[in-house]
Order: structure tokens, then sequence, then C-alpha cells
């Protein structure tokens, strides 16, 4: 017999478990929002010093490919996604005092991890900011070109769980 208590104890079960994949997925985004910017970052030093050829980018994909066969996420699109992300925020993100979170900062030989600052968010933003998905920012950043701008579409992302495809028409109907 189904009793009430046992339809409650599934309805807190079924919460707490919710509640806790959400808090993983939210976990997951955050680390490949640093990871993401750290490759970003290392990408464009050495590609926009002139240090690597023009076709780096291809190469270095071919050989990650050949390295870690089946990696799905960092095709050679993605990789140049992953540099125009970290060079539109990296104005926001290292030239501040207020220390956040850590990133990855990539050197040649080893992966280490700093401090990641920003005076231009208030907490609430950047709880917003790594909760939006790293294709809503890039998208973000290929449709705005003001950091309020930004800001306003990371927040409806954020607080109305905005698919990649509901983000890409907002961000058409705005012109």
């Amino acid at each position: 017999m189904i009793t009430q208590d046992y339809l409650q104890a599934v309805k807190a079960l079924k919460d707490a478990i919710t509640q806790s994949r959400y808090r993983a997925i939210q976990h997951v985004n955050k680390e490949v929002l640093y990871l993401n910017y750290a490759i970003g970052r290392f990408i464009s030093i050495n590609s926009r010093s002139a240090k690597w050829g023009s076709n780096a980018i291809k190469i270095i994909f071919e050989l990650l490919q050949k390295e870690m066969p089946g990696l799905r996420g960092y095709s050679e699109s993605n990789i140049k996604m992953m540099r125009t992300f970290y060079e539109g925020w990296k104005d926001v993100f290292e030239n501040r005092q207020l220390p956040i979170d850590d990133f990855y900062t990539l050197n040649i030989s080893e992966l280490e991890i700093r401090q990641l600052t920003t005076g231009d968010f208030t907490e609430e933003e950047m709880e917003a900011f790594l909760h939006v998905g790293f294709t809503n920012h890039s998208l973000i950043l290929s449709k705005t070109k003001t950091l309020e701008e930004r800001m306003f579409y990371i927040r409806r992302c954020a607080t109305e769980f905005w698919s990649y495809l509901t983000t890409q028409y907002h961000l058409n109907e705005k012109n």
C-alpha cells in the first residue's frame, strides 16, 4: 500500500537527486570554463606573438587528436573559440584586484593554478558567468560589443536557463 509517507519520501529523494545533479553540472561547467580560458590564453599568447606559424592551431589540433583519439570539444574551430573567449575576457579578469577563483595557467611544460581576479563583477555576476556554458559564452562574445551588453545576456542565460538556440534567438532579435 502506497502511503503519504512513501510519497513524501520519494519527493524528498527526488529533490535531493535533482539538486545534486544540478550542482554537479554547475561544477563541471565551471571547470570547463576555467580550462577553456587557460587554453585560450596559451593559444593567444603563442599564436599572436608570432612564436608559432599561421597553421599552428590546425597542427596542434591534429596532434592532440593523435594523442587522445576520440577527444571531443577540441576541434580546430573550438580551439579558436577558446582563444576568442580568453581575448574577450582578459581585460576584465587579468587587470583587477578582487580575487574570485582559480583559473588554470598553461605553461609550455606544465599546468599551474593562478588567481582569477576582477573588480568589474559582483559576486552574483560572477556566479552567473560561471553558470553559462562555453558555447553560449562564445555566441555572446561574437554578437555583443560592450561589457554591459555581455553581462545582460549572461545574466539572462543563467537565470532563465537559455539553451544555445534560445540565446541565439534573443541575440539576433536585438539587431
